[in-house]
């Protein structure tokens, strides 16, 4: 994403976006809505009964007992408001949590068809747009948005109702309300400024601290580790200065609208005050006139408060918006074909591929990978294993020879479709925060029930699944917390059935596993290699006695290439 591109987007345009996309959750929003608005009018009742309480008690001399009844209406409004509050929270929480799964899906889907090259700058700046750009969006969705219907609709109701009991101090009310919401936006063009620059700084901390991560070995070699260190530093006290900035002036606001909020309470307790000495007002009215002059104010103050949270979700948005609708750049003008069908015969024949400035890569690398079979790639860390998986993905072209797939030179193959054929499992599988069938049906669309669960069972996680307290719906947390490491695995694996890949990539996957889940995996595996060309990248003895074929590297060089072992 270019900055001239982020820079371009105007905060109306953006605003209209994020409304745009309210528009998919309207349903829960709506509700939500309606439910704050009955807790808002529950206040004004909540406080007449409360006033009419106090008068008869004090001006009528009522007893205690008597006024019960109207004790347990107060208990059952409060109750009623809780409850209110409860269902309006989870509403919007929930349309919230749709609306960055759905987010998640159509970033993971450009990614995937934009021909991502995998640049560090790029993985820095799209790993900081799918993580907390998008959990940014959640408090403009749940907490602002809220905030300002609430903020439109109850003072008005209060208003309504304080009328026809004091109306000079309804005045007063009203025409105190509006300086509220102008000092607010006025406070919030100041932050708009500063919130972007604490993005652009989490931005360039998230691309400097990826380059020093992948640079780290020549950063050792040179004897540079503590200056890269120590650049990095200065880098995130750049970015806490600017957090601070925003939150600085964040307290700051906060102090100045409970001032104004303050001041006209304070007048309005002052008329009432006078009022009622004159004999004018009744103590009832007076009292349900002090009572929700606050709840008035209040709605209001709470928007101030989350007014932040639109600054948040503007800025997020800005990195968002330009990623979605992002257009692919011409690769060449050659023209690419339609990858074969069917299984795949992939074949190296003499690759090379030398990373810049001659360090590392691999040499004339010549094997073949065949259908229905799980050929297993062997070496230590830097033996060219990776790279090797690299080129086969076509994130980069050997510098000489070939790679291709029943006969078709892979890079004369579309290299999105050419992706769509391919699945990779990585030894840490990823899993985001939501319900296991969220997690397995990321990036696809329209995917039944009787596919999930054939899946699962291909993968041995059918029975493990319908043990969970809620099955499919059942919620884990962040990296899958909550499952194990062999179930996370075999749920990863179930992803890949669903998928229903040509070709597929796998990293030790069974790492990390006691004998029982290695035992399933391995069985899974099984069924994954039927019909599908597999490449396992391991180092493991164990694993390797899973593969029907072995190669071992070393240095970038194959020693042994492909000797059968099963069979």
């Amino acid at each position: 994403m270019e900055t001239s591109n982020l820079n371009s987007l105007e905060g109306p345009k953006v605003e209209r976006w994020l409304l745009q996309e309210a528009v998919a959750i309207k349903r829960p929003l709506i509700i939500s809505y309606i439910f704050t608005t009955i807790s808002g009018v529950l206040v004004v009742l909540q406080s007449w009964f409360l006033a009419l309480a106090c008068h008869n008690v004090i001006i009528e001399k009522t007893s205690l007992l008597s006024i019960l009844p109207m004790v347990w209406k107060l208990l059952l409004i409060t109750v009623a408001r809780s409850i209110l509050t409860y269902f309006s929270e989870k509403h919007s929480a929930t349309a919230a949590a749709f609306l960055k799964i759905d987010l998640r899906n159509r970033l993971y889907q450009k990614i995937v068809t934009s021909g991502f090259s995998g640049r560090n700058a790029d993985t820095a700046s799209l790993v900081e747009v799918m993580t907390t750009g998008v959990d940014s969006l959640e408090t403009y969705f749940t907490r602002f948005l809220p905030s300002l219907v609430t903020a439109a609709i109850l003072p008005l109701v209060i208003i309504f109702f304080a009328i026809p009991a004091e109306w000079r101090a309804s005045l007063v009310l009203l025409f105190s309300a509006p300086f509220i919401p102008l000092f607010m936006i006025l406070i919030g063009k100041g932050t708009e400024r500063l919130n972007r620059k604490m993005w652009g700084r989490l931005s360039i901390l998230s691309s400097a601290f990826t380059d020093l991560l992948k640079g780290l070995p020549d950063l050792r070699m040179l004897s540079s580790v503590k200056r890269a260190a120590t650049s990095l530093s200065l880098l995130s006290e750049e970015y806490r200065t600017a957090t601070m900035a925003v939150l600085r002036i964040a307290f700051l606001s906060a102090f100045t609208l409970e001032f104004f909020s303050t001041v006209g309470t304070a007048v309005v307790a002052v008329i009432v005050g006078f009022r009622l000495l004159s004999g004018n007002l009744s103590l009832v009215d007076g009292l349900f006139i002090l009572l929700i002059a606050p709840e008035f104010y209040l709605p209001l103050r709470v928007l101030g408060l989350t007014y932040h949270s639109r600054m948040h979700g503007i800025a997020a948005a800005e990195r968002i918006i330009p990623l979605l609708r992002h257009v692919d750049h011409p690769r060449s003008n050659r023209t690419f074909a339609a990858p074969p069908v069917g299984e795949l015969l992939i074949a190296y024949d003499c690759v090379t591929y030398s990373y810049p400035g001659g360090r590392g890569g691999v040499h004339e690398l010549s094997f073949k990978l065949i259908p229905g079979e799980i050929t297993a790639l062997c070496g230590q860390s830097g033996s060219g294993k990776t790279t090797t998986a690299s080129l086969l993905i076509a994130l980069a072209e050997p510098s000489s020879g070939s790679i291709t797939a029943n006969g078709a030179d892979i890079n004369t193959i579309d290299p999105d479709l050419w992706r769509s054929r391919i699945a990779f499992l990585p030894q840490k599988p990823f899993f985001f925060s939501g319900t296991v069938k969220d997690n397995l049906t990321i990036g696809l669309s329209d995917v039944t029930e009787d596919r999930i669960s054939r899946s699962l069972e291909s993968a041995c996680a059918q029975e493990f699944v319908r043990s969970l307290p809620s099955g499919l719906d059942t919620i884990i947390g962040e990296q899958g917390a909550g499952l194990s490491g062999g179930e996370l695995r075999r749920l990863a694996l179930a992803r890949l059935f669903l998928r229903n890949p040509s070709l597929v990539i796998l990293d030790e996957p069974t790492a990390g596993l006691d004998s029982q889940n290695e035992s399933l995996v391995c069985t899974s595996l099984r069924k994954l290699a039927q019909g599908r060309t597999v490449l396992m990248i391991s180092h493991r003895e164990d694993t390797v006695k899973l593969a029907d074929r072995v190669m071992i590297m070393a240095d970038g060089r194959l020693l042994s290439g492909g000797e059968q072992l099963n069979g």
